[in-house]
């Protein structure tokens, strides 16, 4: 691609903004060579677009906004830095669309056609002897013209899938990745206790979630992801809704906060509950048989543990309870993206390691009344666990 603007590495390094230091990155790329090793293929092949584009993020740093269209590629072989292709790039200027945001040196810039991109994978592998078996992250959701294309373009060579690698290769942060996830559960709080001190009588949902995206972006978020859900009375019950500014919070009324942003591309996700004055009795009773659950869920935590045992024991303690209609209590992992491994699916369980990082929610939501939700952030250490966002359950 003809740039106005040069972007090699001479030009980048002078504005280089890296998510990490690049010994973490080259620390990921060892790994990952190391386990195409033991997987007997000769590369990797990361296809992403837009708002997809965490393993693209976490092998190169390279961000590309989910507004933006075009995607990216990352070719891991099993010697060697990677190289990126990229076609997410804003006004035909890779220098005006975060290239400064990857620590690789062999970076090429094409157009939207898949067809530029299958020529650059093609002349990158030109040279390597036939036979090669490249393994592909998201096999099955690369997409059709692109897969026909580099199969035809990469003859003498296979596409094959990934093995699990790159899943594999991300369920365990490093320790780098958990100093950041400590910076991002305060960020995550400080926006929360923000959100919980704003729902008061009067105040719009819209406010209330104001308060959270300022409190958020202050304490140092890279930008708010999903934002701030905010749901007072029965609408709670909704969950997943956006604020409304023209509906304003009752006194004695249930409210629901739920909040996500992002630091370094890794995602934040926290829930609490405020009742703007007194709460009814029923209410009351659901709070704290939703904040013993989270407790009943902290306790399971530590290595050697089954994933879904998390869950299970907090819906015995809300079934205990008498709510058991109303619970919808969930963990899932997290990492640069909402969900991640550990998935807590009980036909396959997870056993827990050191590194793990997953959110624990328990949840009741009756719809005549509302969400009763409690979400912290949690990373799982070699005795048992840390919580990121150790913020007050409830507020009246």
């Amino acid at each position: 691609m003809k740039s106005r603007n040069p972007y090699g590495w001479e030009e980048r390094s002078a504005v280089l903004e890296l998510d990490f230091d690049e010994s973490e990155f080259r620390s990921r790329i060892r790994s990952v060579q190391t386990r195409l090793e033991a997987l007997d293929l000769d590369a990797l092949l990361v296809w992403e677009e837009g708002a997809n584009g965490s393993n693209v993020r976490y092998l190169s740093g390279f961000y590309m906004p989910p507004t933006w269209i075009g995607g990216s590629l990352v070719l891991v072989g099993r010697e060697g830095d990677p190289v990126l292709v990229t076609s997410a790039v804003a006004h035909g200027e890779p220098m005006h669309s975060n290239i400064q945001t990857t620590w690789l040196r062999d970076v090429r810039a094409v157009g939207l056609d898949y067809a530029e991109v299958i020529a650059a994978v093609a002349g990158l592998t030109a040279g390597w002897p036939p036979g090669r078996h490249i393994g592909v992250a998201g096999f099955d959701r690369l997409p059709y013209a692109l897969r026909v294309g580099l199969d035809a373009a990469l003859e003498g060579h296979r596409l094959v899938d990934d093995g699990g690698l790159m899943k594999a290769q991300r369920v365990i942060k490093s320790p780098a990745e958990i100093a950041l996830l400590r910076r991002l559960g305060a960020i995550t709080a400080a926006g929360m206790e923000a959100a919980m001190a704003a729902a008061v009588p009067g105040a719009t949902e819209s406010e209330v979630a104001a308060a959270a995206h300022r409190g958020c972006m202050a304490a140092g978020a890279e930008q708010m992801t999903f934002g701030c859900f905010v749901g007072s009375g029965k609408r709670g019950a909704l969950k997943n809704m956006p604020p409304r500014p023209d509906r304003r919070i009752l006194p004695d009324q249930l409210v629901v906060i739920d909040l996500g942003c992002k630091l370094g591309g890794y995602q934040s996700d926290m829930s609490r509950n405020v009742v703007a004055g007194q709460p009814a009795a029923e209410v009351a009773a659901m709070v704290e048989t939703c904040r013993r659950a989270l407790d009943a869920g902290k306790a399971m935590i530590r290595p050697g543990v089954a994933d879904r045992d998390i869950v299970a024991a907090m819906r015995e303690l809300i079934a205990g309870a008498g709510f058991a209609p109303w619970d919808w209590s969930i963990c899932h992992g997290y990492g640069l993206d909402l969900v991640e491994t550990p998935t807590f699916a009980a036909s396959e369980p997870t056993i827990l390691e050191a590194g793990m990082c997953f959110y624990v929610e328990p949840m009741i939501i009756p719809p005549d009344i509302g969400a009763i939700c409690i979400e912290d952030m949690i990373v799982v250490t070699p005795d048992g666990f840390e919580n990121l966002t150790p913020v007050r359950t409830a507020a009246w």
